[in-house]
């Protein structure tokens, strides 16, 4: 597990939240799969419910989150972190994109319907930004594992380079949704209702692609070691206002 204190962003201004999308928007990943062998009909079934699955997860258009980010912005006078936030979202859809090429490419049928989905979506819609931010979070954590996972799974340089930049995008976003937490002030029992939620989540995560983590070396305990890892340093962000250096 990687301390989110090693990262070189710390709590920027939204103006720095901004440049950083930016630039990433202007480096996006050119996917190369001239060295790219065939999936076999084995590795097809053992990649593609779950690849189908956080395509569609990523391919949101974050209209419920914008409105949310909207009205913060305007009750705060602060119109750079919706300009941050919509940079977020369109990062997102690229990670979206880089998987249906991928999808695409080795001929996988694009899902439109999950239940896992769904239930996020209405955790995400139960009340505003906070309900939204703490959901988002909660899935960005449990992808850091499953791309991991997903990388070691199947022998796919095309695969693998598509891991490693989602891995690279996905834990700043930890940071970035972590601080606004901070900023929306937590409550009493917030906590508890977060790592009550990863435990669930991460719980039915494993259950209905427990083969995939498996390929790439995961156990149950892994994964839960490094969800609820990452989970600590998402709350003390979120307290504090800082990054520290837990393990």
């Amino acid at each position: 597990m990687i301390s989110l204190s090693s990262l070189p962003i710390k709590d920027l201004s939204q103006f720095d939240w901004i440049t950083h999308f930016k630039t990433n928007h202007h480096h996006r990943l050119q996917i190369d799969f001239t060295a790219e062998p065939v999936l076999t009909p084995q590795e097809k079934r053992l990649i593609c419910p779950s690849v189908q699955r956080f395509q569609m997860g990523e391919a949101s258009e974050g209209h419920f989150l914008l409105r949310c980010a909207e009205r913060y912005a305007i009750r705060n006078h602060a119109p750079e972190y919706l300009a941050a936030m919509k940079w977020f979202v369109r990062e997102e859809n690229w990670h979206s994109a880089y998987l249906r090429k991928y999808m695409d490419y080795h001929r996988l049928p694009v899902r439109t319907h999950s239940v896992l989905n769904d239930i996020f979506r209405v955790l995400r819609k139960s009340g505003g930004l906070k309900s939204e931010v703490i959901v988002l979070v909660t899935a960005e954590i449990i992808a850091l594992s499953y791309y991991r996972a997903l990388a070691e799974s199947v022998a796919s340089p095309a695969l693998k380079s598509i891991c490693r930049q989602m891995l690279k995008d996905e834990l700043p976003h930890i940071v970035f949704q972590s601080f606004t937490l901070h900023r929306l002030k937590p409550r009493p029992l917030e906590n508890l209702f977060r790592i009550l939620l990863m435990e669930a989540t991460m719980t039915v995560v494993w259950l209905s692609m427990k083969n995939v983590f498996q390929a790439g070396g995961y156990s149950y305990r892994r994964l839960a070691a490094d969800c609820l890892g990452y989970l600590k340093q998402s709350i003390q962000i979120a307290e504090s206002g800082r990054i520290s250096g837990t393990e």
